[in-house]
């Protein structure tokens, strides 16, 4: 899996948009107050996707670990981290859509 992969993944949901945010690039919601759901690095090694359900986050990084670790928003875990050179296309679909979902896409 690399960037480019990525990025078509990300925009192809509805609605969809990508804008910098801060040093990164950002995949957002157009409406839903223009909510992100994932950041990738400027090198895209690295998607951050922003999964709110705590079990769903503890599943992926015990079952991938290696491959998807925890995100921090300072103290807080806000989501996943993946390393897209060891990830599978259908992991980054799956946690995209539902990040996707759970902020405020339809």
């Amino acid at each position: 899996m690399n960037a480019t992969q990525a990025r078509a993944i990300a925009l192809g949901l509805p609605g969809a948009v990508e804008k910098p945010h801060h040093d990164l690039t950002s995949f957002r919601l157009t409406g839903a107050k223009g909510r992100i759901f994932a950041t990738m690095t400027p090198d895209g090694t690295e998607l951050r996707v922003f999964i709110k359900d705590e079990a769903a986050r503890d599943a992926w990084i015990a079952r991938e670990a290696g491959v998807v670790e925890p995100l921090f928003w300072g103290a807080r875990r806000c989501g996943v981290r993946l390393l897209l050179a060891k990830a599978r296309p259908g992991w980054v679909t799956e946690l995209l859509a539902q990040s996707w979902r759970e902020n405020g896409g339809a």
